[in-house]
């Protein structure tokens, strides 16, 4: 029926209807609550797995304030500004060097409640809770992911050189491996710059403590156990080591020296599961062209780090605040995220069914490791900087010095946790 004053539509009062419904269809009728959060994720894969949670936090109604920060210092400066100003964000990610945050509880957040909501206790790995009080007895961050530290990658073409069949276990072995590989014309282990000899270093210790003796050496500072006879055996490691890297590892990006075994020219190299990127980029294939074994006499211990994002007082939008720590803790939103970055879900419930054969042990490993104590996270993550760049500082003196004895190290090791709390 058409009445004698009705208007008909035109074709283009039409389709702007359509559109408008299109609209009204696709909006919430709400006001969605903006979160602003700082992180320090540019890469393209970074980028791409942030993603992940901001659509998992779109899907709540969230409205994510995204400011992305060029370089962990340069976030972290900004976070230090942006507190003392009294204008703190949502929430910042954050990997260590938190505690002077978490111990002021007029700054962070209580995130008890969520967390007892969605039951943390039950489904984080026990150093991993520890991390996420940051050494409070209340959850004030939130984990999202874990990255394994104690990973050796091993070229498999330069294994065939010589004769070798299996990733080295012990580092008996190794060095065995090692100098065939040199005789062969093989760099039996590729180096990165300072900070890498360093983070070896971290590794190693790993291999020479019991994990209880390392957590009490790295966590508490025990000065019985920074100068006792499994630090010794570390630097002892360490000067062995020394012998199978070049002289031109102090100039050398990681990623450089990923790409001398991705190459073959390099036999191994020790970094963390990020690594990985560098040969899928490069068309490799695990099991094929390249190993993932833990780094020798570690076992199926794990050292890991954790992204995680800490959570400031701001009132005005409380509710948002505990619903955007939800979306960290989602188990589909750790896992999306974990498929892009090259980490594994923090959550020991996650199904990493889609994950390869690396990150799946290294799952199953925090996993085992949370309940019998053999995982353990990076010292970075409870220590103070001033700590850690004294420890630093030791390690390299020795790597450079062929004159200080493993024993002198490890006093040195002992006395540097002493003069810096």
């Amino acid at each position: 029926m058409t009445f004698p004053f009705q208007i008909q539509p035109t074709p283009r009062a039409t389709r702007w209807a359509a559109c408008a419904l299109t609209v009204l269809a696709t909006t919430p009728l709400w006001a969605a609550e903006k979160v602003e959060v700082i992180h320090w994720w540019t890469s393209a894969s970074e980028t791409a797995a942030v993603a992940k949670f901001k659509e998992a936090a779109a899907r709540r109604g969230l409205e994510w304030d995204d400011l992305a920060v060029g370089g962990g210092d340069s976030q972290r400066i900004l976070l230090k500004t942006r507190v003392a100003k009294g204008d703190p964000p949502t929430a910042a990610q954050i990997n260590g060097a938190v505690r002077s945050y978490a111990a002021n509880p007029d700054i962070v957040a209580n995130l008890d409640a969520v967390a007892a909501l969605g039951k943390w206790d039950e489904v984080l790995p026990e150093p991993v809770r520890r991390y996420a009080r940051l050494g409070t007895k209340s959850y004030v961050a939130v984990p999202v992911n874990v990255h394994r530290q104690n990973v050796m990658w091993i070229s498999t073409e330069a294994m065939k050189k010589i004769g070798a069949t299996a990733a080295p276990k012990t580092w008996d072995e190794f060095f065995a491996m090692a100098d065939k590989a040199k005789a062969a014309g093989i760099q039996p282990l590729a180096m990165g710059e300072d900070i890498w000899v360093n983070f070896t270093f971290m590794q190693v210790a790993f291999t020479t403590h019991k994990p209880d003796e390392y957590r009490k050496a790295f966590y508490e500072g025990d000065d019985a156990q920074l100068k006792g006879p499994g630090m010794v055996k570390a630097f002892e490691v360490m000067r062995r080591l020394r012998g199978y890297v070049d002289r031109s590892a102090s100039t050398r990006k990681w990623n450089e020296a990923t790409q001398m075994v991705i190459q073959g020219r390099a036999f191994a190299q020790v970094m963390g599961d990020w690594a990985k990127g560098e040969f899928t980029v490069a068309g490799k294939r695990q099991g094929a062209d390249y190993l993932c074994a833990t780094v020798p006499g570690s076992g199926r211990g794990h050292v890991f780090t954790s992204d995680a994002f800490l959570f400031f007082k701001v009132a005005q939008n409380a509710k948002a605040q505990a619903d955007l720590a939800q979306v960290f803790m989602d188990k589909d939103a750790q896992v999306a995220f974990s498929l892009a970055k090259g980490s594994v879900p923090v959550r020991t419930d996650a199904d990493v069914s889609k994950f390869d054969d690396c990150a799946k042990q290294s799952h199953a490993d925090l996993v085992a490791g949370g309940k019998d104590g053999t995982a353990v996270a990076t010292p970075n993550l409870f220590q103070s900087p001033a700590r850690i760049g004294a420890w630093r500082d030791v390690v390299l003196s020795f790597w450079n010095d062929d004159s200080i004895t493993p024993q002198q190290a490890a006093v040195s090791f002992a006395n540097a946790a002493k003069a810096n709390r």
